[in-house]
């Protein structure tokens, strides 16, 4: 699989600094990470970094922005380019499937535990972009004749974000060995043939099968 695309213009010295602070800790994990580990990662001094970032949780809370402004990028990019909206959900379930393939076991339990404002930020900042993304999703699929007239697109969107609730839950269970990869795939597909027509289903097994996607 190629690797995804980072949605950005020529960054500033803090704006890079937040770009590459996230991957650290997205691959390593939140909490396996002090400012001075970070510093060393990223080849700058300790100075440096709180010359940007009062402390850890300023600069995990900066990250979390930076991630979700990224995935706005991707909903407004794959909406541009696709021809329909089977197409346009596939690219950014690729790049969250990708995230969650690429992201370290520890990092929601570590958000959730030792930065909680974090943690709620990005969750409801993440509910948000999706309820609004989706709503308008189903809209433009029911008229390009991709999902179900019948499907209420509020209803379906707030069904989706529960859904997504759940896979987090299930993710920081122990008990589930399923990882957070696996789990978000299967729900984001789900939702789609929930709601998708003949001819949506048709289109988004051709797209997996085609574009070889998620294997």
């Amino acid at each position: 699989m190629e690797p995804l695309p980072v949605y950005t213009t020529a960054l500033e010295p803090k704006e890079s600094l937040i770009q590459r602070a996230t991957s650290v800790f997205m691959s390593l994990g939140v909490r396996a990470v002090n400012m001075a580990d970070l510093s060393s990662e990223l080849g700058i001094s300790k100075k440096t970094l709180y010359k940007y970032f009062s402390d850890k949780r300023d600069l995990i809370l900066q990250c979390m922005a930076w991630h979700c402004s990224q995935m706005e990028h991707v909903i407004q990019e794959a909406k541009s380019t696709s021809e329909n909206t089977i197409e346009a959900e596939l690219k950014l379930i690729r790049f969250i499937h990708q995230i969650t393939c690429d992201m370290h076991p520890s990092v929601l339990y570590d958000l959730n535990k030792y930065h909680p404002k974090a943690f709620r930020f990005v969750n409801d900042r993440h509910d948000e972009i999706l309820r609004g993304t989706m709503e308008e999703n189903i809209r433009r699929g029911q008229a390009e004749d991709v999902y179900r007239d019948d499907v209420n697109p509020e209803v379906a969107s707030r069904l989706l974000i529960g859904l997504s609730h759940e896979v987090r839950a299930m993710a920081e269970d122990a008990a589930i060995s399923i990882p957070l990869s696996k789990l978000y795939l299967e729900s984001a597909l789900y939702h789609i043939r929930a709601i998708a027509t003949a001819k949506g289903i048709a289109i988004l097994e051709e797209k997996i099968k085609e574009e070889n996607l998620f294997t």
